[in-house]
């Protein structure tokens, strides 16, 4: 296809995509390649413009803007949050233009339950070996890439099937959601009409899911930008930065979180994340 030129504002690719929040995307000279959806996408970044190709061309521009959130007025989000504290301010200067993803809400269950006491190039490959095994092939220049696969597609997959995808002790986790919303015990249909507690409790019900995993499905997929997923680098950023490096609990630092960050605190958290990661504060 024709290579579509976007103008973007207040986004950095980079960030967005090495952030730690998606797990199917490889880079590739100045591009990155991945599988979004229902299509492969090959991005690439100069200054404020974006240049995609896909297999896909229909309703391309839609599906951009729907996964990175162009649509979002970024500027106006980081000024805001820029005025929370001065530690805010510092992250939001080294890594502007780091947005959210849209990402499709079933795949980042499954991903995110494979990510749980996991390392992001093991759950890569478990993510992509699911796909490659369960999911529909497609060929994008001259080469095969796989589509996560849906509920339906994974209905008869045994326990083992999944353990062979490195997918380890979450074998049954993967197993029993995949029941669970085959059997519409657990719907993921029309999540936007569902308020977050509801959600969350709802997401908590399945196996293999706690709070932390939960908060990073509705912050990474579902666009609830209030809830802030507490890992080993949150945990570390925010005991350095606002208790004086103490050794204090995940409800501290929620409360406090909750209380200062407020409806950002999601935005915040990846921020804060990314910083601490890659030692820039």
């Amino acid at each position: 296809m024709k290579e579509l030129k976007m103008k973007v504002k207040c986004f950095n690719l980079k960030y967005t995509l090495e952030c730690g929040q998606c797990f199917r995307w490889k880079k590739e000279d100045d591009y990155y390649i991945g599988v979004i959806k229902d299509r492969v996408i090959k991005i690439r970044q100069d200054g404020d413009y974006i240049y995609v190709e896909s297999n896909k061309e229909e309703e391309i521009k839609e599906a951009i803007n729907k996964y990175f959130g162009l649509d979002n007025d970024y500027e106006a989000i980081e000024n805001r949050i820029s005025k929370v504290d001065k530690y805010v301010e510092k992250a939001l200067k080294n890594t502007s233009g780091l947005r959210h993803l849209n990402q499709d809400f079933f795949e980042t269950i499954i991903s995110y339950i494979i990510s749980a006491n996991n390392n992001i190039p093991r759950i890569s490959k478990s993510v992509e070996e699911i796909s490659r095994r369960f999911g529909q092939k497609v060929i994008f220049n001259d080469k095969e890439y796989y589509l996560f696969p849906t509920p339906e597609q994974l209905k008869d997959v045994s326990i083992e099937e999944y353990r062979k995808c490195g997918v380890g002790f979450r074998d049954k986790y993967i197993f029993n959601t995949v029941k669970a919303i085959n059997e519409k015990k657990f719907v993921i249909d029309n999540i936007e009409d569902i308020e977050t507690k509801e959600l969350r409790k709802s997401l908590l019900s399945l196996m293999g899911i706690g709070p932390k995993v939960a908060d990073c499905i509705l912050l990474f997929s579902c666009s609830r930008q209030e809830v802030f997923p507490i890992d080993v680098w949150v945990e570390r950023v925010m005991k350095k930065l606002y208790f004086n490096g103490e050794d204090v609990s995940k409800k501290e630092i929620l409360e406090y979180a909750t209380k200062n960050f407020g409806n950002d605190a999601g935005i915040i958290q990846q921020h804060l994340f990314y910083n601490i990661r890659e030692k820039l504060i």
